[in-house]
């Protein structure tokens, strides 16, 4: 027989696995993003730190917009990984710093999108057409933040605003790509469904 004590200690285990599987696809996902999106860099690389197409910025709006704080912290490890890689001798405060500063700035457009569009928490008002204004909210903010920080930590020496526009351009499409492929695959998935 199982106890209410041995209940409620199978739940938390559970929740916290959830979590920990939450974190570990939002890396992962970040991650494989990343890879594939070097592979586009030939033909879509603006300059240090900015793509005019940028895959894991879909990625991490998804993320983020799903799974919340887990989704975020999965995006944030992935990011403070690879940053390491494509900012040789950075220090661990300076990669950590930056990713946070990534990360945040994401979820804060996220929140302010959802609430200038009235968009529920629980996502149940969430539809198709709010997520380009959506993305376009936690781009412009995001593209803004981390290229003010640039700046300010003198990583690059100015056009904020050339660089901001064109880092909101490369998340922009990158989010559209990631979302037009994921609601394709809804569609797919429930015409398949119907066909049963």
């Amino acid at each position: 027989m199982v106890t209410p004590t041995q209940r409620q200690n199978a739940l938390a285990l559970n929740q916290d696995l959830q979590r920990l599987l939450l974190v570990t696809l939002a890396a992962a996902a970040y991650y494989g993003a990343f890879r594939l999106n070097q592979r586009l860099d030939p033909w879509v690389l603006y300059g240090q730190g900015i793509a005019l197409v940028f895959l894991p910025a879909g990625i991490k709006h998804v993320a983020i917009l799903v799974a919340r704080g887990w989704g975020a912290l999965g995006c944030f490890g992935a990011l403070m990984w690879l940053s390491f890689e494509f900012w040789h001798g950075i220090a661990a405060s300076q990669a950590a710093l930056y990713s946070g500063l990534s990360t945040v700035a994401s979820w804060i457009g996220i929140w302010m999108g959802m609430r200038l569009l009235g968009i529920a928490s629980n996502l149940e008002n969430l539809r198709f057409m709010h997520l380009p204004l959506l993305d376009l909210v936690t781009t412009a903010v995001h593209s803004l933040v981390v290229n003010a920080y640039f700046i300010a930590v003198g990583m690059k020496q100015q056009e904020l605003l050339a660089n901001a526009l064109a880092m909101m351009l490369g998340d922009y499409a990158g989010s559209f790509i990631v979302l037009t492929c994921l609601w394709l695959g809804l569609l797919v998935l429930r015409r398949l469904q119907r066909s049963d």
